[in-house]
């Protein structure tokens, strides 16, 4: 059946009155969003400021001045806190630096920033050599890159030294070693490839014998400083990885040496 035209006009006035409720509504709407008085209108989003870096010398000679030792002087250079001034004994030496460290340690957003401890004070105008330690500095459960990044912050301007032509490991490198095993204890949980390099001195097989023997020495002191002999592993690469090739005496210094690599995964 067709509509009426009855019907057919019914319809339409009901769709414009729908349509004008619907412009009505909006204008309404536009009018309450404008008239909002600007002390009403939403407050903008709050920045979120990155932390602000904390100053680590600052917050250990605050420690040690309190604690009686203000002749100590901390400053932090390339990632190492290192400790100076004139102690009056060794013992207020050892103190000192205990309390600074401390300090920092206990803070566990030093991880990443200061990366080692060096104790630089004298005794009573006494220099007292030390290497830093990196293995304090690491945390409880540090990762592979910052095990690697201890290693080479202990090895930057510093190397393992052993009698002429011979595997015997020389007595002052033992301290440097004490320092590498710590780290490599607390970095356990990697393995750890000792490469030995040579100069270019002499015949390249007995050279690279040399090598082999010389990366075998530290290991077996690493292991008698409660290294796991399973976490290292050893090679030897003669002459063939020079890092300076100018011949010259300081080239073949700095080419005889003994590598810290940190193998990536777990064990």
């Amino acid at each position: 059946m067709s509509e009426t035209p009855h019907m057919r006009r019914k319809a339409v006035a009901t769709n414009i009155a729908l349509g004008g409720s619907l412009c009505v509504g909006l204008l309404v709407a536009a009018f309450t969003i404008l008239s909002v008085p600007k002390d009403q209108a939403p407050a903008p989003a709050a920045v979120i400021e990155a932390p602000k870096p904390k100053n680590w010398p600052i917050m250990a000679g605050k420690a040690m001045s309190s604690a009686g030792y203000a002749f100590a002087a901390p400053a932090l250079v390339d990632g190492i806190l290192s400790i100076s001034g004139d102690a009056p004994d060794a013992l207020s030496r050892t103190r000192a630096f205990e309390i600074g460290v401390k300090a920092i340690l206990n803070d566990k957003a030093h991880i990443g920033e200061v990366l080692a401890f060096d104790n630089a004070m004298t005794v009573a105008g006494e220099t007292i050599i030390s290497v830093p330690d990196a293995a304090s500095a690491l945390g409880s459960e540090p990762q592979a890159k910052a095990c690697q990044t201890a290693y080479n912050t202990l090895l930057k301007g510093r190397v393992i030294n052993f009698g002429s032509a011979s595997a015997v490991l020389a007595e002052e490198s033992k301290p440097l070693l004490d320092a590498l095993a710590a780290v490599a204890v607390r970095c356990g949980t990697y393995r750890l490839e000792l490469g030995g390099h040579t100069d270019t001195l002499g015949d390249p097989i007995a050279n690279q014998a040399l090598s082999e023997r010389r990366a075998q020495s530290v290991a077996d002191y690493l292991v008698s400083k409660s290294v796991p002999a399973t976490q290292l592993g050893v090679t030897g690469y003669g002459e063939t990885k020079p890092l300076d090739t100018t011949g010259s005496e300081q080239a073949d210094a700095k080419n005889r040496r003994i590598e810290f690599k940190v193998v990536e995964g777990e064990q």
